[in-house]
């Protein structure tokens, strides 16, 4: 294929997407098939469309084809080391990545990706960049960024060729090898290419496939229908919906865009099995009018989506600091089975009530989820409920989001009873709780009605009873021998602290006192009223926090 034919990825095709784990079966799969002497290794079908000037389209096979390409050019890169084999790199360049045609100055590309990917995979595999600066800028992308797995394969191919040639006893075998494995992949690995005239017949083979269990995500069946129901000949459209996809993609760069899909379509139609997702879709969008329509909402809808992630979106510029604030919230505590509602709600409810609908929506999940534990499964359900009513128009205000989510809100004396003996592990979480207290005892303690100042982000969690007590804890342990498995992580036995908690350490509770009277926290300040500390002062002061609590997380 390589050495007969040039490709292009369309830029509604989805990025490139290996993880280490299937680009090391493959090179396993092939060292192994040349360890056996096996004739051949088989890496299955390969679908383009037919185009002109020997470039076809390719719809399915890129993952393979970029992958080989990219070892290629590692091969390429360490061969160049040597002086001797230099001919050999230029010719594996010229055979399978790229080459210069006689009077161009620059190097023709075996495939070009799609417009997301395309331009580092020219700069760093098709003209061999330095494999620091592929690590470097690997270094700045988030894990996903739809250009992470193109560096990160770049490098683990780059390792996986530095580790054949480092169990060769010298340059000479090294080469040996690496030109052995091109030659069985040029040779022995094969492949089905199977050429179609125009993308709808494409389109109609991928859900046959997927039919028979070739694993393609519901992203990739969701484009591949949608672009199914336009007219080959009718480019224009087909630009259209290609400009829309590529602009969905990078919204959601940071995102799971499977995740976005069932949120999008809950938040419409009520709960949905991933299972089903793509078929329930599939019936309500048969026309061309209604793919290039569900084009145009997904874009907005991918916006919303992804400014879950950040209050800083510009989704949220018309929105007070409160809400933002909430926002940001709702992502520390997880609140995920909340997004069908949040979607919904942003298409539907003004400003004011969408806000207090984010206020409804932390209380839920403090009091459902993360203090009172409950299944995860029965709040999807109930707030997939929601939304669609939201959607429908039958909940317009958060009120009347409360009671169409009533049996999900936790009473106050349930809140209380689960907050006497929460614990929590996740510093983030105890953070937010913690500070929330903080704030309430600020407001109660202020009596002039001056706006309450917020501790700030500068605090850190202390363990009051410390998860590895040294000996001046000894009197507490021997009497109560369960105290530290039992009681480190519970809520009473957490507070804030700023500069000074790496100085209070290990020490004992009547030093650690003197500390805690420093500081401005008054949570922790109330500390210092304690003589000792004990499971009963744990239990103490977590009731007392559960009573605050109640009258914070409440709607």
């Amino acid at each position: 294929m390589l050495t007969q034919d040039r490709f292009r990825v369309p830029n509604h095709q989805r990025d490139y997407s290996w993880t280490p784990g299937e680009i090391n079966q493959l090179f396993d799969d092939v060292q192994d098939g040349i360890a056996r002497g096996a004739d051949q290794y088989f890496l299955g079908l390969m679908v383009c469309i037919s185009g002109d000037e020997n470039t076809l389209t390719l719809l399915d096979g890129q993952q393979r084809l970029a992958t080989a390409i990219i070892f290629f050019s590692a091969v390429r890169a360490w061969l160049k080391q040597v002086e001797e084999y230099s001919e050999d790199a230029q010719q594996i360049r010229d055979d399978y990545i790229g080459r210069r045609e006689l009077g161009e100055k620059i190097i023709t590309p075996k495939i070009n990706l799609n417009s997301t990917n395309n331009p580092l995979f020219q700069q760093y595999v098709v003209s061999d960049a330095p494999l620091s600066d592929i690590e470097k800028h690997l270094k700045t992308l988030k894990k996903h960024d739809r250009n992470f797995n193109l560096l990160n394969s770049i490098i683990v191919c780059s390792n996986r060729v530095r580790a054949i040639a480092d169990k060769s006893p010298d340059a000479k075998a090294a080469a040996k090898s690496l030109i052995e494995i091109v030659k069985y992949m040029h040779e022995n690995v094969r492949i089905v290419r199977f050429i179609v005239q125009d993308d709808a017949s494409a389109y109609t083979i991928f859900e046959t496939l997927n039919d028979r269990g070739l694993d393609l995500t519901t992203i990739d069946l969701v484009k591949n229908h949608l672009f199914g129901r336009i007219s080959s000949n009718d480019t224009p459209r087909i630009k259209e919906l290609e400009d829309r996809w590529a602009q969905m993609m990078f919204t959601l760069a940071n995102v799971k865009a499977n995740d976005f899909l069932k949120v999008f379509w809950t938040s419409r139609h009520g709960r949905t099995q991933k299972d089903n997702l793509f078929q329930n879709l599939k019936k309500s969008h048969r026309s061309t009018k209604s793919a290039i329509d569900l084009s145009t909402e997904l874009v907005r809808a991918a916006e919303n989506y992804a400014a879950l992630e950040s209050p800083d979106d510009v989704v949220w510029n018309g929105y007070s600091a409160a809400a933002k604030e909430t926002i940001a919230a709702l992502k520390i505590i997880g609140s995920a089975q909340t997004h069908p509602i949040i979607l919904a709600a942003l298409d539907r409810f003004t400003v004011t009530e969408f806000e207090r609908l984010l206020r409804l929506l932390e209380v839920i999940i403090v009091r459902y989820q993360l203090i009172g534990g409950e299944r995860t499964g029965r709040l999807e359900i109930q707030c997939a409920k929601t939304a669609k009513e939201i959607f429908d128009g039958g909940v317009k205000t958060a009120a009347q989001a409360k009671d169409s989510l009533k049996d999900i809100y936790v009473s106050d004396a349930d809140f209380r009873q689960a907050f006497q003996t929460k614990e929590e592990r996740s510093s983030s979480k105890a953070h937010y709780l913690l500070r929330k207290l903080e704030i309430e005892e600020r407001r109660i303690a202020s009596s002039d009605g001056a706006r309450v100042s917020d501790p700030g982000i500068g605090l850190t969690i202390e363990h009051i009873l410390p998860k590895n007590p040294g000996p001046e804890w000894d009197d507490i342990v021997r009497s109560d021998p369960e105290i530290v498995e039992d009681c480190i992580y519970r809520l009473g036995n957490l507070c804030l602290l700023g500069k000074l908690n790496k100085e209070v350490g290990r020490k004992p509770f009547s030093k650690k006192k003197t500390e805690y009277g420093k500081t401005d926290v008054l949570t922790t300040q109330s500390l210092t009223h304690h003589s000792k500390w004990t499971r009963q002062q744990i239990d103490q002061r977590q009731a007392a926090m559960g009573k605050r609590a109640a009258a914070i997380w409440r709607f």
